[in-house]
C-alpha cells in the first residue's frame, strides 16, 4: 500500500518545530492505568481477566507485565491461538501444576494466558481449576479472551477485569477538532494497534505532519481481518461485514442490506468492539480508519475473499452506496467482488463514476457487459464515445462534436445531458465552441460551468473565468472530475491575472493528482498548461517541457493548449533576449490562432511577434494588421504601447491622457508583464511607456537568468600544500544541503524552513537527484521514486512542478539565483554542482581518504576525525522512497561511517592515541555491534590505556551476543587480543596527545 500522507496547514501548527508531531506522539502513553496497577503493589487481585478482540493491545499489554514482573518472578507466557479448546485445557492443566511446585519452592511466579479458547462446560471447568490452582498457589496470572468467550471470563470470579475501554489511549480520546493532531482520532478511535502504527510511521521524521504509511495501513488490515474470524456466527459476521463495507451509516442500512434486525449484535460491538464505532443510543456507526477510501483500499485483499461466500452483501452494499451518492466508496467495492449484478450497476450510472476518476473501470466492465447481452448497443456506443474521448488521444470525430451537438443527446442513441458535456471537455480543448446548457444533476452542472469559463479564457475574459470558476469550484466536491476541472480553471486565470495561487496550491495539486487517473490522458494537457503559466509569470523556465506540450497537445488535437504552449514558449524566449526564436515561436502561434479562429489569441500572439522582431532580431512574419485584429479595448491599448516603443516616439498628448485615466487592462497584465520584463531595449522602451498609475501592478518578472559557474580550486597561499586533502571550499557554493541527521537547505547563508520544500514534493526530488552522482538523475528514475503511480507524461508534469516550487523558494532568498542546469533535449534533472556543497558528500571524500591513506596512519587518523564529526546522524530518509534509493544510500554511507571508524581506530592505536581509538572502534560498534574488527581494536585500545575491567567487560558483551546469533564462540584472533596484557609502551608519553591530564 503506497504511503498515504494528510495534511494540516502549517499556521495550525506550533510555528518553527520541525519536529511537532513526533514529540506530541512519543509522550502518549499506550499502556493503561489499570494494567500498571495490577503490576505494581497495589493490586486487588492475583488475577486480571482481559475479554477483548483483537488488536485492543492485550498482546502489548501481557508483554508490558512480563517485563515488569521478571525483575523480581520467574515469568511465563502461553499462547493458545489457533489451539483446540479441549487441548488447550489439558495443557493449561499440566502446566498449572508446574506453577504450583514453584509457587512452593518460595519463587514468586507471574504467568501470562493469551488467547485461552472457551468450549463445552466440561472445558470451561477445567480451564478455571488450572487457573485458580495457579492463583491459588500464590501465582500472578493474566488472561485474555475473545468475546465470544466471554463465559469463562464470567466465571472467573474474583478478578480484576479489563474493558476494551479501559485500554484505548486516552491521549487520542482527549483530542478535540481544534488539535492539530485530530486527524488520529478519526483514524484510529484511541484502538492500541492503529495508535502504535502511527507512532511507528512517524517515529523517525521531524515533520510538522501526520503521515499514515505502511505500518497503519497493515495495522487496519489485520484487524479488519481478524474482526471477521470465522468462528464468529453467521449472523454477527454478516453485520460486520456490511458495516466496514459501507464504513458508515445506521441500522436501517444494515437491515436493508443483510435483511435482519442488527440491534442484538451492535450491543455487543459497542461493548466489545471499538474499531465500529457503534452507538446504539444513535442507532449508527462509524468504522475508525476504514470509513476513508484509503483505508477500505488497503483492506481490500481481506475484504475480497469473502466476496465467493458473501456475494450478496457486496451486491446489496455497492446499491447502498450509489443511492448515497458515494460513488468512489462504491467503485473499490465493486473491484472486490465484480459480478454480472456489480456490472449492471456500473454501466447504469457510468457518468457518475467517470465523474469521480473511475474511468478505466468503466471501460474495463463495458466490454464485458456488451459481451454477456448487459447493456444494449445504442447504450455501448455513447459509453464508449464518452470513454475514448477523455482517455484516448487518439481519438477524432467530424468536428469533436458527436454527442453535444444537441443539448439532449439525439445525435447519438443514448447519449444524455452529461454524456454531452463530458465529450464536450475534450472538445473545448480542441477549440470547439461547445455549446452549454443548464443540466438538471448537480455534479454535471460543474462540467457545463468548466466549458464556460475555458471558451472565456480562450476570448481573452480572464477575470470573467476566474469569477465564474472561482464562485463554483468550492461547492464542487472534492475528488470530482468537475472539481478538478474548474481548480484549473480558476489557477490559470489566477496566473494570468498575476494573483497569488499559495492558498489553492493544494487544490491544484488534488486536481494534477485526479487526471494522472487511468481513463482521462487525452484531457491533462490544462495540468500541464498550468504548470507552464505559473512557471513563466514567477520568473522560470523549462523549454524542453513546453516543446514537449506542445508535441503533445498536437498529437491529441488539443489545439488550444497547443496555441497557449507555444505563446508560453515564445514569453519565455522574449524575456531571455532570444528575441529570434520568440518571433519564430510567435508568429506560428498566430498562424495556429487564425487558422483555430482563434481570434483574441491570435491578436496576442501578433503582438507579442511585433514586439519581438520589432529590434530586428526576430525572424518571425508579423500579421500586416496586428493593431487592428485586437478585439477588446485593454488590447488595444497594449497594442498601442508597443507600436509606440517600436517607433521609438513618446504617447500621443491625447493618448496619453486616456490611458492614464483608464483603470489598468486587468485581463492584459500577463502580456504586458512579459512585455516589460527582461533586459532588452524593447522591455526598457515599454517600461518607460507604461502609465504610473499602472507601475504597482506591473512589476516587471524577475526572471532567473543562469548564475555564473565558479569553478572549485584550493586556497593559494595559506593552505597546507602538502596535505592531500586540500580540496579547498567552493567560493560558488551558495546552497549547502545537510542531509545527514536531518534534513536542511541553507540558501546564501539563510536557511529555507523545511515546511516550504515539503509542497510539490520538492524535498523528496531534491534529496533524490542530490544523492546521484555528479547530481544528476533522469526523469523516468524521479517518476519512479517519488510518483510511482502516475504515468510518465503525468510525471513530468510533477517534476515540471516540483522544479518550479523550488526555483520559487530558493529565489524568494536570492532572485538571480537558479539551481538547475537544463537544456532543452535534455530528459534528466541536474543541480548546477558548482553551487552546491553537501555534507554526506564531504563525509564520503573524509572517510574514503581514512580508507586510502596506507603507510600514513596521522593522515588517516585525521581524515577520520573528519568524517566523526561531520556524520551527525543517518541519512535523512524523506516520505516518499517508493525504490528504496535513498534507504539504500542511508545503508552505503553507514557502512563507510563504519569502515572509516575501524581504519580510524587502527591508525590512532598504532600512533599510541589509545583513548582516541578506542573512541572510533566504539562508534563502529554503535553501527554494526557484532563487527569483530572495532571490538578487537576497542578491546586493544582500553587495555592498553589501563582500562583492564572496562575492556572485559565490552568483550563479555560481545562474546554474549555473537553467541545468541551466530551458536559459535568468538575467533582465536579476538581471544588472543582479549588475553594480551600490558599497557602499550610510549602510552604515558602520548596521553597529553590524547588531550588527557597526566596522573600526578
Amino acid at each position: 500500500m503506497p504511503l498515504k500522507v494528510r495534511r494540516r496547514s502549517a499556521e495550525s501548527l506550533p510555528a518553527h518545530d520541525s519536529g511537532f508531531v513526533t514529540g506530541r506522539l512519543s509522550s502518549w502513553k499506550l499502556t493503561s492505568p489499570v494494567i500498571d496497577a495490577f503490576v505494581s503493589d497495589i493490586r486487588t487481585s492475583n488475577l486480571l481477566v482481559m475479554c477483548l478482540e483483537p488488536g485492543m493491545g492485550q498482546g502489548a499489554a501481557l508483554k508490558v507485565m512480563l517485563s515488569d514482573m521478571k525483575q523480581h518472578s520467574a515469568t511465563h507466557i502461553f499462547r493458545f491461538s489457533g489451539m483446540e479448546a479441549d487441548a488447550a485445557s489439558k495443557r493449561l492443566s499440566r502446566f498449572a501444576r508446574q506453577v504450583e511446585k514453584e509457587c512452593l519452592a518460595g519463587k514468586g511466579v507471574f504467568v501470562a494466558l493469551d488467547s485461552v479458547p472457551a468450549g463445552d462446560d466440561v472445558v470451561i471447568d477445567r480451564e478455571i481449576a488450572a487457573i485458580s490452582r495457579m492463583t491459588g498457589s500464590g501465582a500472578i496470572v493474566a488472561v485474555s479472551l475473545l468475546p465470544e468467550d466471554a463465559l469463562l471470563a464470567e466465571r472467573l470470579t474474583d478478578s480484576v477485569c479489563v474493558s476494551p475501554k479501559n485500554l484505548l489511549v486516552s491521549d487520542v480520546l482527549d483530542l478535540r477538532p481544534s488539535d492539530p493532531l485530530y486527524d488520529v482520532r478519526t483514524a484510529t478511535g484511541g484502538i492500541p494497534s492503529l495508535v502504535g502504527a502511527i507512532i511507528r510511521d512517524n517515529g523517525s521524521l521531524r515533520s510538522d505532519s501526520i503521515l499514515f504509511g505502511n505500518s497503519y495501513y497493515s495495522a487496519l488490515e489485520q484487524l479488519v481481518n481478524s474482526s471477521l474470524r470465522s468462528n464468529l456466527l453467521d449472523e454477527e459476521l454478516l453485520v460486520r461485514l456490511s458495516m466496514i463495507l459501507l464504513g458508515r451509516g445506521t441500522f436501517e442500512d444494515i437491515a436493508s442490506v443483510v435483511c435482519v434486525e442488527p440491534s442484538d449484535v451492535a450491543r455487543g460491538l459497542e461493548e466489545f468492539a471499538p474499531l465500529f464505532g457503534v452507538s446504539c443510543r444513535d442507532h449508527s456507526f462509524c468504522c475508525f480508519g476504514v470509513d476513508t477510501i484509503d483505508g477500505i483500499s488497503a483492506c481490500s485483499f481481506v475484504l475480497s475473499t469473502r466476496a465467493s461466500l458473501w456475494s450478496s452483501v457486496f451486491d446489496s452494499v455497492l446499491r447502498v452506496l450509489v443511492e448515497r451518492g458515494e460513488f468512489k466508496r462504491a467503485a473499490t467495492v465493486a473491484r472486490m467482488a465484480p459480478s454480472k449484478a456489480v456490472a449492471s450497476v456500473l454501466l447504469e450510472h457510468a457518468e457518475d463514476f467517470i465523474g469521480v476518476g473511475e474511468a478505466g473501470l468503466v471501460r474495463r466492465t463495458l466490454g464485458p457487459a456488451l459481451a454477456h447481452s448487459q447493456i444494449s448497443d445504442d447504450r455501448s456506443r455513447c459509453l464508449d464515445h464518452v470513454l475514448a474521448a477523455l482517455g484516448d488521444t487518439k481519438f477524432r470525430t467530424p468536428g469533436a462534436r458527436a454527442p453535444q451537438s444537441s443539448a439532449d443527446g439525439s445525435d447519438l442513441g443514448g447519449a444524455n445531458q452529461a454524456d454531452a458535456l463530458l465529450v464536450g471537455c475534450r472538445a473545448v480543448l480542441a477549440g470547439e465552441a461547445v455549446p452549454t446548457s443548464a443540466p438538471d444533476i448537480a455534479w454535471v452542472a460543474g462540467i457545463a460551468v468548466h466549458l464556460q469559463a475555458v471558451q472565456l479564457l480562450r476570448d481573452g475574459r480572464i477575470r470573467a473565468a476566474q469569477g465564474l470558476a472561482g464562485s463554483h469550484a468550492l461547492s464542487c466536491t472534492e475528488g470530482t472530475l468537475p472539481a478538478a476541472l474548474l481548480h484549473l480553471d480558476l489557477g490559470i486565470a489566477s496566473a494570468l491575472l498575476g494573483d497569488d495561487q499559495t492558498s489553492v496550491d493544494g487544490s491544484i495539486s488534488r486536481a494534477q493528482d485526479f487526471l494522472a487517473q487511468e481513463g482521462y490522458a487525452a484531457i491533462r494537457d490544462e495540468a500541464s498548461l498550468l504548470l507552464a503559466f505559473d512557471a513563466i509569470l514567477h520568473g522560470s523556465c523549462d523549454l524542453a517541457s513546453m516543446d514537449a506540450l506542445v508535441r503533445e497537445s498536437e498529437r491529441t488535437g488539443n489545439e488550444l493548449v497547443r496555441v497557449a504552449a507555444l505563446m508560453t514558449g515564445a514569453a519565455a524566449e522574449y524575456m531571455m533576449g532570444d528575441f529570434r526564436s520568440a518571433g519564430l515561436r510567435s508568429a506560428i502561434a498566430a498562424s495556429a490562432a487564425a487558422r483555430a479562429g482563434f481570434s483574441h489569441l491570435e491578436a496576442e500572439a501578433g503582438i507579442l511577434c511585433k514586439a519581438a522582431t520589432g529590434p530586428g532580431l526576430g525572424i518571425g512574419a508579423v500579421p500586416p494588421d496586428w493593431e487592428d485584429a485586437c478585439d477588446t479595448e485593454e488590447l488595444s491599448a497594449v497594442a498601442r504601447l508597443v507600436h509606440a516603443a517600436l517607433a521609438g516616439d513618446d504617447l500621443s498628448p491625447d493618448i496619453r491622457l486616456t490611458l492614464g485615466d483608464a483603470p489598468i487592462p486587468s485581463d492584459e497584465v500577463w502580456l504586458l508583464k512579459v512585455l516589460t520584463s527582461g533586459q532588452g531595449d524593447i522591455q526598457e522602451r515599454v517600461r518607460k511607456l507604461i502609465p504610473h498609475a499602472w507601475t504597482a501592478a506591473l512589476a516587471p518578472i524577475a526572471f532567473v537568468q543562469r548564475a555564473p559557474q565558479v569553478i572549485r580550486t584550493s586556497e593559494a597561499g595559506g593552505g597546507n600544500k602538502g596535505d592531500g586533502d586540500a580540496r579547498g571550499v567552493a567560493p560558488g557554493a551558495r546552497l549547502r544541503l545537510s542531509l545527514l541527521g536531518g534534513f536542511s537547505l541553507q540558501v546564501d547563508g539563510e536557511t529555507v524552513p523545511e515546511w516550504r520544500l515539503d509542497r510539490r514534493c520538492a524535498k523528496a526530488m531534491l534529496v533524490f537527484v542530490a544523492l546521484h552522482p555528479n547530481l544528476l538523475a533522469r526523469r523516468y528514475e524521479i517518476i519512479d521514486q517519488v510518483w510511482p503511480d502516475c504515468d510518465y507524461k503525468a510525471g513530468l508534469d510533477r517534476i515540471y512542478q516540483a522544479t518550479s516550487a523550488l526555483r520559487r523558494v530558493i529565489a524568494e532568498v536570492t532572485p538571480d539565483l537558479d539551481p538547475f542546469l537544463s537544456y532543452r533535449e535534455d530528459k534528466s534533472v541536474s543541480f548546477d554542482p558548482a553551487l552546491f556543497a553537501c555534507d554526506f558528500e564531504e563525509f564520503a571524500d573524509a572517510a574514503k581518504e581514512a580508507l586510502t591513506c596506507e603507510g600514513d596512519d596521522a593522515r588517516s587518523l585525521d581524515a577520520a576525525l573528519r568524517a566523526e564529526r561531520l556524520y551527525v546522524g543517518d541519512l535523512f530518509v524523506p516520505s516518499r522512497d517508493f525504490t528504496g534509493y535513498v534507504v539504500a544510500r542511508r545503508q552505503e554511507l553507514r557502512e563507510l561511517y563504519a569502515d572509516s571508524m575501524v581504519a580510524g581506530a587502527e591508525a590512532a592505536f598504532r600512533l599510541g592515541r589509545y583513548r582516541i581509538s578506542a573512541r572510533l572502534a566504539d562508534s563502529a560498534t554503535d553501527v554494526d555491534d557484532l563487527r569483530e574488527d572495532a571490538v578487537e581494536v576497542l578491546i586493544r585500545a582500553l587495555r592498553a590505556s589501563g582500562r583492564m575491567f572496562e575492556a572485559e567487560q565490552r568483550y563479555k558483551k560481545y562474546a554474549v551476543h555473537f553467541v545468541d546469533r551466530t551458536h559459535m564462540p568468538p575467533s582465536k584472533r579476538l581471544r588472543k587480543a582479549m588475553g594480551e596484557g600490558g599497557r602499550g609502551e610510549g602510552d604515558k608519553q602520548h596521553r597529553q596527545n590524547d588531550g588527557e591530564p597526566m596522573a600526578s
